[in-house]
């Protein structure tokens, strides 16, 4: 199951929906204008991830893809390597 990388997680309340125009990346709390949840960005949008992960696969959409145990994001940097 895939998520559009694009995906405002971080900046939809998920409680009402409501996407704030900015967010940057600095800010760690934010309270929604529309119905004055205090959010933790990280769990607003670990929790908007599921809901939507949910919504895809409900409705039948997405590209399903499994994360377990696969290397999202992979080493092809140049040079040395660290070992260990």
């Amino acid at each position: 199951m895939e998520v559009d990388r694009f995906f405002p997680s971080s900046k939809t309340c998920s409680c009402c929906g409501h996407i704030v125009d900015s967010l940057p990346l600095n800010i760690r709390e934010w309270d929604c204008l529309n119905c004055k949840t205090h959010h933790d960005c990280d769990s607003n949008a670990a929790l908007n991830i599921r809901n939507e992960g949910i919504r895809i696969i409900h409705f039948g959409g997405g590209n399903p893809v499994s994360a377990e145990g696969a290397c999202l994001r992979p080493d092809n940097r140049d040079g040395e390597r660290a070992s260990g």
